[in-house]
């Protein structure tokens, strides 16, 4: 924390960069950390290789958020990201290679790229930029603590997972007592789809299948066009089939643009799928993660269906064996 605020402190100039296909926590984060230093007089870029989804268009400043890569900034911030490739099309080796980089994430999977590594596992990144906001001596307001306060909600799907605690809670309250509104910001990002989004998920669940404890369903090319939906339209989805009754895992197969496989899953209380992806070039968390793949749909589904099968039998012959060992 000390070293990213001396960096910060130090620069005139920073471009801040969040992930593709970017999610609330993705954008909140970006956006709060790229007010906050302005109020500080930095000169701030903030960037996303993705356009920011729909549901997100109520945020402050949105707007300005650029599909740039960086240019002659001083420093650059990566935002809720785990490895660098996440950054998509932001990503240049020589100007990253060329000045201070500061690595801003949550996931225990992260690759520590930075030359400062902020990294905590804490919920969600906002949290990680809310502290050090607070380092930076930087006075929240109602743009900066809703930008922030989306970012902690929707990573932890309204404070309903399983890492939040009361310090979660606290943060909120902080946020809301700046003037973020949580019954606005709950209404706009939880109650209402783009009719796109609709198309997807109807199109998405009409092909559910399920082998075991395993459900999933695909999302390819044509469907997209079909129902004039953007990437990030997809994002939600895989959560909600996590919610079905007698299932351990949920996985959503989409087709990229340039045809590899973007591979979503989470899984339910007590299994971690983060090995999974991890060792398959992804990462997230013990209950969220996912990779990108090449190759035909088929011959992915099929690797990941095994290797979760895989992960979860050998996980539950580890409960088996601890709860023997226990009695």
């Amino acid at each position: 924390m000390n070293s990213a605020k001396r960096y910060l402190q130090a620069a005139q100039s920073v471009y801040i960069a969040c992930h593709i296909i970017p999610d609330g926590d993705a954008i909140g984060s970006l956006l709060g950390l790229g007010l906050g230093l302005r109020h500080l007089g930095k000169s701030c870029i903030m960037a996303c290789a993705d356009p920011v989804p729909a549901k997100f268009d109520f945020l402050p400043s949105w707007r300005e958020i650029t599909a740039q890569p960086p240019t002659n900034e001083e420093v650059i911030v990566t935002i809720d990201s785990s490895d660098i490739e996440r950054l998509g099309s932001l990503y240049d080796e020589r100007v990253f290679g060329s000045r201070p980089v500061i690595n801003i994430d949550h996931h225990v999977t992260n690759t520590r790229f930075g030359t400062v590594n902020l990294v905590q596992l804490l919920p969600s990144t906002a949290e990680i930029v809310y502290g050090l906001l607070k380092q930076l001596k930087v006075p929240l307001d109602k743009d900066i603590s809703t930008a922030l306060l989306v970012g902690l909600i929707t990573d932890t799907q309204c404070f309903r997972t399983s890492n939040v605690s009361a310090k979660q809670l606290r943060t909120a309250i902080a946020l809301t007592q700046a003037g973020a509104s949580l019954s606005e910001i709950t209404e706009l990002v939880f109650n209402r789809e783009p009719i796109s989004t609709i198309c997807l998920w109807g199109q998405a669940l009409a092909h559910v299948q399920r082998r075991g404890r395993i459900l999933w369903t695909e999302i390819d090319q044509h469907m997209m066009r079909k129902c004039g939906a953007s990437p990030n339209e997809g994002n939600g989805l895989v959560s909600f089939l996590a919610s079905t009754m007698g299932v351990d895992v949920a996985i959503v197969f989409r087709e990229k643009d340039d045809g590899r496989i973007e591979v979503s899953m989470r899984a339910g209380p007590g299994w971690d799928i983060s090995d999974v992806a991890f060792r398959l070039g992804g990462g997230g968390h013990p209950r969220a993660a996912g990779c990108t793949i090449a190759g035909k749909m088929v011959k992915v589904r099929e690797l990941i269906l095994n290797e979760i099968e895989t992960a979860l039998q050998k996980q539950a012959q580890d409960k088996r064996e601890q709860s023997a060992g226990n009695s």
